[in-house]
């Protein structure tokens, strides 16, 4: 293997989330934290083609062990890679003359971020630490994305699956390794739903299984030895049912129907696929039966086709009442009114809506459209199981928070760029083909 085919290799991004996992579980995320940091200044700086910052940039999204801080109380080393991100990202615009100002997903993300600044000014907040906080995420969320929109190179796909699949994994094991610490009763900690990786609680621990286990499915088509890949996947399903997620669940089981039209559809050896798929189901099934008191534990906590609405009703209700009374520019980013500080509305719509009102809507819509368009160009088995991923994500924003979650859009927003940017080169071979 060449030295340029490793750093693109499975092998590659498995060494690096295996330095995430180490960090999270020693809970050294301040040295982990700083060394992905100086990584991503090098790469962003002194290197054209911006991808390989990428799988450190977003393994620091799950490095971090604990956060039971405030606004004014979190530490300087969760500062690290974003800093060194946003600074590597203005050196290399400067000596490279990139553009980060344009892009195909650019107006609708721009009119975002102006919505809430505008609602910000309007419903008078004040001027303190939590809105200059969520004014800076708005503006580094917008740059990043106009930065890996305009400076990669080449066709990165199968690239950022590659990230995706192995980022499943570790996830998964971080699952795995909160139930297995010997200070856990497990059987409590599903009785009571305690799991709490640090980064993530039960909801956004799912939202991210969900996008990483749908990548996992493309290696399962692309591989002529599917049990493996079907192996890692049940094992990252599992896990996925033990972040104790209902609505990530459910949103899994939706997802779930794309995926095996996915894994079925132009395959030509289907027997092969399917004889593999039953084995490495009743081998988890037989799994699943010695720890058969857990998944009934789960079964019985999830209670997956009650009627419990745990509260979402009254709170859509509350963020109904918030755009109908602040129809063109919302209640701003503080609407929901709770004693611990910003809390959103369990709805992508609704909390846009409630948030921004109508001038928020309007540029949700403009990137809906602008999704579709970048996705659908010269549809390929790549495109369509990042999609698959990010449609399974968004299922479970109809009754989640998962959209403006920063995790999220710093996912959503490299995905974007990377598949606008393998647009590009799909769009010059069409053009090259024509003549």
């Amino acid at each position: 293997m060449s030295e340029k085919n490793f750093f693109q290799s499975l092998p590659y991004f498995i060494l690096i989330s295996l330095g995430t996992l180490a960090f999270w579980y020693f809970q050294r995320e301040d040295i982990g934290m700083l060394v992905y940091g100086l990584i991503v200044f090098i790469l962003l700086a002194f290197f054209k083609n911006s991808l390989h910052s990428i799988p450190y940039i977003l393994n620091a999204l799950f490095m971090i062990s604990q956060t039971e801080w405030d606004l004014t109380t979190i530490p300087l080393f969760l500062y690290y890679v974003p800093m060194a991100a946003v600074i590597g990202m203005i050196i290399h615009s400067i000596i490279y003359k990139t553009n980060i100002f344009k892009g195909k997903f650019f107006v609708g993300v721009a009119l975002l971020a102006v919505a809430a600044l505008v609602s910000t000014v309007i419903n008078d907040f004040g001027f303190d630490m939590n809105v200059l906080m969520i004014l800076v995420v708005a503006v580094f969320l917008v740059s990043l994305y106009g930065f890996f929109a305009n400076s990669l190179e080449f066709d990165n796909n199968v690239y950022l699956i590659k990230v995706f699949a192995v980022l499943g994994g570790m996830i998964a094991c971080q699952v795995a390794l909160y139930y297995l610490n010997p200070e856990v009763d497990i059987q409590y900690a599903l009785e009571h739903k305690t799991i709490n990786l640090g980064w993530g609680i039960s909801n956004f621990i799912a939202t991210y299984l969900i996008i990483f286990i749908s990548t996992t499915v493309y290696f399962v088509k692309k591989y002529k030895l599917h049990i493996i890949w079907i192996i890692i996947m049940l094992f990252e399903v599992a896990m996925l049912a033990f972040t104790l997620s209902r609505a990530g669940i459910i949103a899994f089981i939706v997802t779930s129907i794309l995926l095996i039209i996915y894994m079925f559809v132009g395959y030509e050896r289907k027997g092969n696929l399917l004889f593999n798929l039953v084995l490495g189901f009743v081998v988890a099934s037989g799994i699943a039966y010695l720890f058969k008191d857990y998944f009934i534990t789960i079964w019985d906590r999830l209670e997956l086709f009650g009627l419990d609405d745990n509260g979402r009703l009254a709170i859509w209700q509350d963020g109904w009442s918030k755009f109908t009374e602040n129809l063109w520019f919302g209640a701003g980013v503080f609407a929901r009114e709770v004693d611990e500080g910003l809390r959103m509305y369990h709805n992508t719509v609704l909390n846009i809506l409630a948030w921004f009102g109508i001038f928020g809507g309007i540029a949700l819509l403009i990137q809906f459209f602008s999704f579709v368009k970048i996705f659908l160009f010269r549809f390929s088995s790549e495109k369509a199981i990042l999609l698959i991923a990010l449609i399974g994500a968004n299922l479970q924003g109809m009754v989640d928070n998962t959209y403006m979650m920063p995790q999220y859009m710093i996912i959503m927003f490299i995905t974007i760029a990377i598949v606008e940017n393998a647009n590009k080169i799909d769009k010059l071979r069409l053009d090259l083909s024509i003549r």
